[in-house]
């Protein structure tokens, strides 16, 4: 497993757990999904195209669907993909970029594509400094793609942050936000070093970028260890998640608390980036957030933890956290540990990941209750086998222009797939 498979302490953990029980494939049951059909798109052999897919996927206009391996690669350190449709409906596979270790090495979860077509994306470790690099692929070049580095982040106990994750987010100036895991200028709680920033990446005339740390946490009380991508709100504020820190008594193998996890917000000042705590997770929950968060019409929040769909509405000054579904061991799966998107119906999808010999990997919807009260119900679209048989999407769903969902899936092998949900 990867260093990026194993640097957090809280969610990481779980994930690890959960990675190790990958191979196979199964597509849904008529019982639990009888009008949706599970597609393997294209499958990566663990070598020069890649291995271990992690999503979330993202598609650019033309259906061109760009994604990162965790492993493969001329070196093993990762790399960039593409799969464009063709006329029969099959996809082609064309590798954008293989990592090799001083421009970045283990690609973390997500991309992001701008307006222009470029991609721009995080790598968990590697480059000059060992703590990860912000990189863009742009259109164009040699080999049909430009490949630059914007960013190279520091050692665990650097100042400007070190091992980034998750997708990167733009403001409208075109500005680059994102937080990396570890480093930061604050000695961490309760860890021999530093638990991770929120930093921005500014685009400098003439050339190059110039990196910002907008925020370094500290642990318990504060956050730590933020692990997902972050996410704004119409008015420029900045929300995100830490799997570890708050006010919560989670505590490690050696009894110290950690904290549980938080939900956070950033607001810019004149003054400069302030943070508020919306919500500490509590050790009854055993939550330890690490997926992105999403908003609703009416300005709540969305995402998972854990085994937990949860939401946090705000009203009076406050977040009120719900749990909205708990997925348990059985067919419905476990560890929902990619986020959740709406669709157009205001219905939520996501992917879980199985912990175990009872536990199963699902595509799943829910459905908001009737009126507005009540509870949410799920429906599995698709499962992928049980145990230490399955193979386990990661990164949650894309959904296509054509309703069509898509995401990843890894195994044990090193390899793993891309695969499609119709009806």
């Amino acid at each position: 497993m990867s260093p990026a498979a194993n640097a957090n302490r809280g969610l990481g953990t779980i994930s690890c757990f959960a990675a190790l029980f990958l191979t196979g494939f199964a597509t849904a049951s008529s019982a639990s999904a009888p009008h949706w059909q599970v597609e393997r798109l294209h499958g990566f052999s663990g070598g020069k195209n890649g291995g271990n897919p992690f999503g979330p996927l993202v598609a650019d206009p033309q259906g061109n669907i760009y994604g990162t391996t965790e492993l493969g690669g001329t070196s093993g350190y990762g790399v960039v993909f593409e799969l464009s449709p063709n006329n029969d409906g099959s996809r082609s596979d064309k590798t954008l970029h293989r990592f090799q270790g001083s421009d970045g090495a283990y690609p973390s979860r997500g991309l992001t594509l701008d307006g222009q077509g470029s991609l721009y994306g995080t790598t968990f470790s590697g480059g000059d400094q060992g703590g990860g690099v912000a990189f863009e692929l742009s259109p164009g070049g040699k080999n049909g793609w430009s490949f630059s580095i914007l960013n190279q982040f520091g050692g665990p106990n650097s100042a400007i942050g070190s091992n980034p994750n998750g997708n990167l987010a733009f403001d409208a100036n075109g500005n680059i936000y994102g937080t990396t895991q570890l480093g930061g200028a604050k000695t961490c709680t309760g860890f021999p070093g530093s638990c991770g920033v929120v930093y921005e990446l500014t685009a400098v005339k003439g050339g190059g970028w110039t990196e910002s740390m907008l925020y370094s946490f500290g642990g318990p009380p504060d956050g730590s260890f933020p692990y997902s991508s972050l996410t704004f709100d119409p008015a420029g504020n900045l929300y995100g998640t830490t799997s570890e820190g708050g006010t919560g008594k989670c505590t490690d193998g050696e009894g110290n608390v950690i904290g549980c996890g938080t939900v956070f917000e950033l607001s810019s000042s004149k003054s400069g980036w302030s943070e508020t705590i919306l919500y500490n997770f509590t050790a009854r929950e055993q939550n330890m957030p690490g997926s992105p968060l999403v908003f609703a019409g009416d300005g709540s929040l969305y995402s998972t933890a854990a085994y937990d769909v949860f939401q946090l509405k705000p009203g009076g000054g406050t977040w009120q956290k719900s749990t909205i579904y708990e997925f348990t061991e059985g067919i419905a799966g476990t560890i929902p540990s990619g986020g959740v998107v709406f669709d157009t119906h205001a219905d939520l999808l996501g992917t879980t990941s199985s912990s175990g010999l009872e536990g199963y990997s699902t595509v799943f919807k829910l459905f908001p209750p009737s009126g507005g009260t009540g509870a949410w119900t799920e429906k599995t679209l698709a499962h992928f086998g049980k145990g230490l048989d399955s193979s386990q999407p990661r990164g949650g769903v894309l959904i296509g222009n054509n309703k069509t969902l898509y995401g990843a899936a890894s195994n044990t092998a090193g390899q793993g797939f891309v695969f499609a949900v119709t009806r």
